[in-house]
């Protein structure tokens, strides 16, 4: 179908915008949103819209289902979509995408780990000093959160590259999970995944089950880096080491690889993302990504 008035994307509300200062704030998304429509409107292009759940411009109300912990700074908290679903609709997201949250407190962006047709799964780190997390960890199931979405640009094509070498630390795992996963359930790709996570200690480590689980297939590999390791603590399949991830441990596994075939992405504090593409420039590898 093309383009008219009624696809226009819609106007949010001043209420819809808390003032917290959210990237992306939901005014900003509906100008780039509404500059595409433009385009689009006037090359003539076809146009079948996707019908998700989510909406980048408007907030949705979801409602918490379950609460789980998750490891002992982190919980699980899944949310259930309130309405009803349509025949042709359905939650949707790309792996590594990010939602924004929104409670009576205010607003923050989060990665789901999983998602179905109707509910995200969470990964939830609370923080002593965190207002918004602890709120939200003293929540109860049936209360209500608002959510929109989905943002973020990153996009996995298929057998693109040889190599994908994952690095992260603490929640940063949230956003490399999904497309491990993703990777890993497709039974057409050949790409070889590597992740590298650090975390303080054993007790730390969230989505243990899962990791373990990805561990057995023949395309997935994972290295777990402990500040303070357990000797006694064990994940099958997976290879636990003492330290911090360090410019040695990348250098260590991009060395033997090709800067062409090989693609890193990086999900942790801004001082380790900034250190890390600082080690990726000086080993000459180009092809990484980001996630904020």
């Amino acid at each position: 179908m093309s383009y008219n008035d009624n696809d226009r994307p819609i106007s949010p509300l001043q209420s819809d915008c808390c003032g917290d200062g959210c990237n992306p704030c939901i005014f900003d998304v509906h100008r780039e949103l509404v500059e595409k429509w433009k385009q689009r409107q006037s090359s003539n292009q076809m146009w079948s819209p996707r019908s998700n759940i989510l909406l980048l411009t408007k907030y949705k109300t979801f409602f918490i289902s379950e609460m789980k912990q998750a490891c002992t700074d982190c919980i699980f908290i899944r949310l259930n979509y309130k309405g009803g679903l349509e025949s042709d609709t359905q939650l949707f997201l790309n792996p590594g995408q990010h939602v924004i949250l929104r409670t009576l407190l205010s607003s923050r962006p989060y990665t789901p780990v999983s998602w179905k047709i109707d509910s995200i799964l969470l990964l939830v780190k609370i923080y002593p000093d965190g207002k918004f997390s602890k709120s939200l960890g003293t929540m109860n199931i049936g209360q209500h959160i608002d959510v929109r979405g989905p943002y973020g640009e990153f996009i996995y094509e298929p057998n693109s590259f040889g190599q994908i070498l994952m690095l992260s630390i603490g929640t940063g795992i949230a956003a490399l999970y999904p497309i491990a996963r993703s990777i890993i359930d497709d039974e057409f790709e050949e790409s070889r995944v590597h992740l590298i996570a650090g975390f303080k200690s054993h007790a730390h480590i969230p989505l243990i089950d899962e990791l373990c689980e990805l561990s057995h297939y023949w395309n997935f590999s994972c290295t777990i880096r402990l500040s303070n390791k357990d000797c006694e603590k064990r994940m099958n399949g997976v290879k636990l080491e003492s330290g911090r991830i360090e410019e040695e441990t990348v250098a260590g596994f991009l060395t033997s690889q090709s800067p062409v075939s090989t693609l890193v992405l990086i999900c942790g504090t801004p001082e380790f993302n900034n250190t890390i593409t600082g080690w990726l420039a000086n080993l000459e590898f180009t092809n990484f990504h980001v996630f904020q």
